[in-house]
């Protein structure tokens, strides 16, 4: 079933066709394929107004206070196609499935876990305060964390798509609505334009679709380990990942070779 077929409102679409509202992507319906794929999130990025032009009245914390005494790292998450792929199609066999109604219909959603989903989990848990934070509508993504982690021990957090700021067709995710100290807040996002508004906070990570050879979650745990012990995470980000530059050469010539 085609994306657009399932929704009214302002949904996700991308090149690789997520299957459900507000799925994997932080753009909207209306952007054909042929354009999402052309889609450069560093000049996005660098054309982005300040926060406070987009959001010109400040937004009350959406998170409760941390517990006196908790010095953890705010980790934080996007779902899809950062831990798991989901779809209407059955495709290969998923790791599980449920029902989503919707515009008054009833969706089966098939769900993939990326390899060393729970493993990352488990072990952030020890060492952050783990939050989702998604642009996904709260119907479909509410059901698929509570089948991840129906206890609640591995999320502590889950913010969905009314938590986003909508900006040029786009879903963003601005940390300050956290109510948490940004030098000890991280984001984890396979759509790096997500956190445009405090790119040094975050972490670019590989879409994930169905490689079952995929490592991307497993080698990022060391890096994780290492920021959880620095005062100050950006620094550390701004010079491993280059996110300023990335963004800085956006639009620019490609280097000529020497003559």
């Amino acid at each position: 079933m085609p994306l657009g077929c399932l929704y009214t409102d302002e949904s996700l679409t991308a090149s690789h066709a997520p299957a459900l509202p507000g799925l994997d992507d932080e753009s909207s319906e209306g952007e054909d394929d042929d354009v999402y794929t052309d889609f450069d999130p560093y000049r996005f990025m660098k054309y982005l107004p300040p926060l406070n032009l987009v959001v010109p009245d400040a937004r009350s914390p959406v998170l409760p206070p941390k517990a006196p005494g908790c010095g953890k790292m705010t980790l934080v998450l996007d779902l899809d196609e950062t831990l798991v792929h989901s779809s209407l199609n059955g495709g290969s066999s998923p790791d599980f499935s449920f029902l989503v109604d919707f515009n008054n219909q009833q969706h089966a959603v098939n769900v993939k876990q990326r390899p060393y989903l729970f493993d990352f989990l488990e072990h952030a848990a020890a060492l952050f305060e783990v939050v989702i934070f998604t642009a996904s509508q709260q119907v479909y993504a509410e059901q698929l964390l509570d089948i991840l982690d129906p206890e609640g021990k591995l999320i502590l957090h889950r913010i969905y798509r009314d938590g986003c700021v909508y900006v040029d067709g786009n879903y963003l995710k601005d940390l300050t609505v956290l109510g948490r100290d940004l030098e000890r807040t991280v984001i984890v996002d396979n759509s790096p334009h997500a956190f445009g508004f405090q790119i040094c906070n975050g972490i670019p990570i590989e879409s994930w679709y169905d490689d079952e050879n995929d490592r991307e979650l497993q080698l990022l745990m060391p890096f994780l380990e290492k920021l959880s012990s620095e005062g100050d995470v950006r620094p550390l980000i701004a010079d491993t990942y280059k996110m300023q530059q990335l963004v800085a050469m956006a639009d620019e010539p490609a280097n000529q070779p020497a003559l």
